[in-house]
């Protein structure tokens, strides 16, 4: 594995590293700073008067449940959010008309104590094909506030070509659909299908710390997690997925070497020019047809505000709008 910092190199030879197991560091691109204020702009409406990074010492963990499943598909689905990806995948050198794109999520990761369940999951080893994404699928992923070694993401840097042992068999996309209709009330106990390694031993972890400004990129065949958050700050970031449309269907992409799972994410992209999705057709012939009934893309419902509590656990008043669950 390697880790490049602002290779000077073509679109498709960027995609070619990233398939090959290398990580890639961008620095340079106005989009991503923009997207870092408009960030920090959000999180800070959002727990103030408290200070974000610290504000899980005020606020319970079913508090906290609440106010960021209300909060995040805001974000998630703001045209503002949309819009600053779609710079920064244009500033990047990518085509807006071969390059799809799935929303920004923003992330939070509290200290072991607080909330890690849920809509704060703290992922272990896992990849993100072993949760159906395409070959095909880089990660872009970039801290809003400065992150340490204690509160990052880390990487298994000799498992990219070998295959390891997990239970992506049980996991299958369409059925996830469903399950995550309830992912805000799950605040002590995890109750999805989240696929993960299994009898891995110890691990020569890598994490890579880009500055509030860089956004690293990696492929969705990288065996990563989150680090055991024993910083005492709350971690922030944002990430988003990009597939390349010939890469997609010329059958270019990262190894899959021990990946169960069943179903698709690429319904989820959507084109960059005109966030158009992927024909249905082309997805059929692609990836099979999908069994009758699927819930093929989260659709969410409303929530009327009652599911779950919105007062904080020392005294402090949180007001959480009226939204849906997260997507």
């Amino acid at each position: 594995m390697t880790i490049l910092v602002d290779p000077d190199v073509a679109p498709e030879d960027l995609l070619a590293t990233l398939y090959a197991g290398n990580l890639v560091v961008l620095t340079r691109l106005p989009g991503v700073w923009r997207l870092v204020e408009y960030s920090r702009q959000k999180i800070s409406r959002l727990f103030h008067p408290l200070e974000p990074e610290t504000a899980h010492e005020q606020v319970d963990k079913s508090a906290m449940a609440a106010m960021l499943a209300a909060w995040k598909p805001g974000f998630i689905h703001s045209p503002d959010s949309h819009r600053f990806v779609r710079d920064i995948i244009r500033q990047a050198g990518f085509a807006a008309e071969g390059t799809h794109y799935d929303s920004p999520r923003p992330r939070t990761s509290f200290p072991l104590t607080h909330l890690t369940t849920g809509i704060a999951y703290a992922f272990p080893w896992h990849r993100d094909t072993w949760y159906s994404a395409p070959a095909q699928q880089i990660n872009w992923w970039l801290p809003i506030y400065p992150i340490r070694a204690d509160n990052s993401m880390g990487f298994h840097p000799s498992a990219f070509d070998q295959a390891v042992r997990n239970n992506s068999d049980r996991f299958d996309y369409y059925e996830n659909n469903r399950a995550r209709l309830t992912t805000a009330l799950q605040v002590d106990q995890e109750h999805q299908v989240r696929p993960a390694a299994t009898e891995l031993g110890p691990v020569p972890e890598l994490a890579v710390l880009p500055s509030p400004g860089s956004i690293l990129l990696f492929s969705g065949a990288q065996l990563h997690r989150s680090i055991p958050n024993t910083s005492g700050r709350a971690r922030f970031s944002v990430d988003f997925r990009t597939v390349d449309v010939a890469d997609v269907k010329g059958g270019r992409g990262a190894p899959l070497l021990d990946v169960a799972c069943t179903g698709t994410s690429i319904r989820d992209f959507l084109r960059v020019a005109d966030g158009e999705p992927f024909d249905e057709q082309t997805v059929v012939d692609l990836f099979g047809r999908p069994p009758d009934g699927s819930s093929l893309v989260f659709r969410p419902p409303p929530m009327d505000g009652s599911q779950l509590p919105v007062t904080a656990g020392c005294g402090v008043h949180l007001g959480v709008e009226k939204r849906t669950v997260e997507r």
